[in-house]
């Protein structure tokens, strides 16, 4: 049973981080299409 339980709890734990990586790449490949934008703009 505790180690059901301690399962559990490292599959909950690794979910969140995969969840929190995800949301940062997420914001890191926005930031860089935003540079490349304003770039363009720039240029024009």
């Amino acid at each position: 049973m505790d180690l059901l339980i301690g399962f559990l709890l490292f599959a909950g734990i690794f979910g969140i981080y995969d969840a929190l990586r995800k949301i940062n790449n997420n914001i890191l490949d926005q930031t860089e299409e935003i540079k490349k934008l304003r770039e363009e703009l720039a240029k024009k």
